[in-house]
């Protein structure tokens, strides 16, 4: 059977589309509830979507009850569809580019976007460095240096659109840091927010165990 769009307007089967693509493109409404990595998410008109999550979303959730606007994607697996929302359409198209390299199906997409702002998956993969995308848990050096292979010439226009700022840019010397605090059971976002408010402590020559110490007070 074919998949179909629905026209919003009233709510009739428009032309097909492939799974994947943005069939419902945005949801907009009130948090009823957080499951794990899904959002329960009720709209003004009455209908409540299960919409599943990257890590990097739940840091500017409001309280249930507050107003969560998602850009989000339909994904078909396994006889079942499954919604995936984002913060952003540039997080979103990147989700969906990422599936294009080989082995890297929606849940790792997930969990890249999940680990990596937008800024530092694109950058990482269109100079093929290997050791940022390697910061993701399940991404071995094969599959950074296939996904590299893959999408390195195919994320001009997402370059441009992912922009930037302080959460993009790379920990510099902080990589061995980083991955002490993911071995002390930190999560990505929550090492990587530390290293950042302690690199705005320390002089810049600072050695990787007083960077972890000052990152430490932060945690």
């Amino acid at each position: 059977r074919s998949p179909v769009s629905l026209d919003h307007r009233d709510g009739t089967a428009g032309p097909p589309r492939r799974w994947g693509r943005p069939v419902i493109s945005r949801v907009r409404g009130e948090l009823a509830a957080v499951r794990g990595d899904r959002l329960e998410v009720m709209t003004v008109a009455g209908v409540g979507y299960e919409i599943i999550v990257p890590a990097r979303v739940f840091e500017g959730l409001p309280q249930p009850g507050g107003e969560v606007d998602l850009h989000t994607a339909l994904v078909s697996r396994d006889d079942a569809l499954e919604l995936f929302g984002f913060g952003s359409s540039v997080d979103r198209e990147l989700f969906l580019r990422l599936q294009g390299a080989s082995g890297v199906g929606p849940r790792l997409a997930l969990a890249i976007l999940g680990t990596l702002p937008a800024k530092r998956i694109v950058s990482a993969l269109r100079s093929r460095n290997h050791e940022t995308l390697q910061l993701v848990s399940g991404v071995g050096r094969k599959t950074a240096e296939r996904m590299a292979l893959e999408l390195a010439d195919k994320l001009d226009d997402l370059a441009t659109l992912a922009g930037s700022g302080p959460e993009d840019e790379p920990l510099e010397g902080g990589v061995a840091a980083l991955e002490a605090l993911r071995a002390l059971g930190y999560s990505q976002i929550e090492s990587e927010s530390a290293l950042r408010a302690a690199r705005r402590e320390v002089d810049g020559d600072v050695d990787t165990e007083e960077l972890i110490r000052a990152a430490l007070r932060h945690l």
